[in-house]
């Protein structure tokens, strides 16, 4: 027998022993102390843990630490500029405009700027005096009987299913009060998406939530019946997500809960999968066609494209066949490499796709080459939780962004990293009853819309400082980027802003 059970055990038994022999009363004791005797022996003799083999008991601490790390780092050992996906500082900017707390913060940056890949933004001598600037745009093309007025940050896609019913709720009440659109995710429309009247962007992907047949194929009917639902303001088709694409998605068994699966059109309690590719089209002429029978289904709103850049030539040519067939989409969503999800194939999570900044500006830079910008809007999403992100995003290229985490944050997300696993605990990325009551809706969607209310309200400040009136103004030479210890580059040096002609 090992030296390391030997001495656990032995410890432990002659504890207990000594208790009942000397001190007949604390048997009480003795009992305590038992159920650790039989956690030392389980340890002992299983198999699949070097570290509670070798250390029967003891070992479980390793366990319960490593299973804990990032909690631990997030709470007590990282400072306020570390921290994966999201820092300290980043996260705070939510949480104090979420709150409506007091807004400011003392003593300077905390953020080195001789760090290679600082960036920041240059200021006026002469602000502007005042900024006239609604922070919306129009999405519809010549193709579109009904536009659409976003405003220029809006709820990315999150289903009801990765995340709970409160958490929906609250993102749909928000939405309503601060006035921007809610991206209902792949997972179906719920009644949830309507509870506060919120603008609906209904979003479906290869497995057709909602508007899919027995064989889990498109269902035009089903489809019709969402899309011209008064708040469904817009249709996106979701062809690859950021964390994951070009992979499928899996929702577990135990998440499929009867009334998800009624959302969704599948049977309850199974594994769901949506495969990677869609059955509807296969190529850029079939998904042009799709498009447009889309556009038909939904009486003429604006009908989008989400995905992930990978191969440029594939997206190159997939924009000119739009410009050949002088057919395409109102608006494509880009989605960046660093955008997040409820769970990703570990390769796709860390090594696929484009990043964001070089994704919208390449997406922008074609556009414009087919000479289609002006028909299509560009939808920026990944990691995007400040003004001055969304002020990165436009002056690239986009017309509008999308939030997921910055959204989660207001809601109350702690970044514990546990959406996948169903145990959040902070009832917005689970389904178990008394984790999601947590979740206090009322709370939640006042400061869902404080969080998108003050955010707004800082881009107009920060358009201002830059001495800008409005969003026309808005350029690339004036965001900066340190490329090494002596050297720093203008966006507009290192994104060469692509020729009309």
């Amino acid at each position: 027998m090992r030296k390391g059970f030997i001495i656990t055990s032995n410890i432990l038994v002659l504890a207990v022993t000594a208790i009942i022999i000397l001190y007949p009363l604390l048997w009480w004791l003795a009992l305590v102390l038992l159920p650790f005797l039989i956690l030392g022996l389980f340890d002992f003799f299983q198999k699949s843990d070097n570290i509670r083999r070798t250390y029967p008991l003891f070992g479980r601490i390793t366990n319960f630490l490593e299973k804990q790390r990032h909690v631990v780092q997030e709470t007590v050992l990282l400072n306020r500029t570390e921290g994966k996906p999201f820092n300290w500082i980043q996260k705070e900017i939510v949480y104090k405009r979420a709150a409506n707390a007091n807004k400011s913060q003392p003593f300077g940056t905390q953020i080195p700027y001789d760090e290679v890949g600082r960036e920041w933004f240059k200021h006026s001598i002469y602000p502007a005096k005042e900024v006239n600037d609604d922070f919306r745009v129009i999405f519809g093309s010549s193709k579109c009987d009904k536009p659409y007025s976003a405003s220029i940050l809006n709820l990315a896609g999150m289903s009801y299913g990765s995340i709970s019913k409160n958490a929906t709720l609250a993102l749909n009440g928000g939405a309503k009060i601060a006035g921007f659109a809610q991206n209902t995710g792949e997972g179906g429309f719920t009644p949830y998406h309507q509870q506060y009247g919120a603008d609906i962007i209904f979003q479906f992907g290869t497995g057709y939530f909602g508007c899919r047949d027995a064989e889990g194929n498109f269902d035009a009917k089903k489809f019709a019946d969402i899309a011209t639902n008064d708040v469904v303001k817009m249709i996106e088709i979701k062809i690859a997500q950021g964390a994951k694409p070009g992979f499928g998605a899996i929702l577990p068994a135990k998440k499929n809960t009867k009334e998800i699966a009624k959302f969704r059109d599948v049977e309850k309690g199974t594994e769901i999968l949506s495969p990677p590719h869609h059955s509807a089209f296969g190529n850029d002429e079939e998904m042009i066609s799709f498009v447009e029978k889309l556009r038909k289904l939904s009486n003429g709103k604006p009908i989008g494209i989400k995905l992930c850049i990978g191969q440029k030539d594939e997206f190159e040519r997939m924009v000119q066949s739009f410009a050949e067939k002088q057919n395409y989409p109102d608006f494509i969503a880009i989605d960046g490499a660093e955008g997040g999800t409820g769970a990703a194939h570990m390769e796709s999570l860390h090594w696929a796709g484009m990043p964001i900044n070089e994704a919208i500006h390449f997406a922008h830079s074609i556009l414009t080459k087919y000479k289609l910008r002006d028909e299509i809007k560009l939808m920026a999403a990944g990691k995007i939780i400040s003004a001055f992100d969304i002020y990165r995003m436009l002056a690239l290229g986009a017309d509008a962004c999308y939030s997921a985490r910055g959204m989660m944050f207001a809601l109350g997300c702690v970044q514990s990293l546990k959406c996948n696993l169903d145990t959040c605990p902070t009832g917005i990325t689970t389904m178990v009853p008394s984790r999601v009551a947590s979740l206090v809706v009322e709370d939640k969607k006042t400061k869902v819309a404080n969080y998108h209310k003050n955010t707004m309200e800082a881009f107009k400040e920060l358009l201002g400082s830059m001495g800008l009136e409005n969003r026309i103004g808005i350029h690339r030479k004036y965001i900066v980027r340190r490329i090494s210890e002596t050297e720093t580059k203008t966006y507009e040096e290192i994104f060469i802003k692509p020729s009309k002609k």
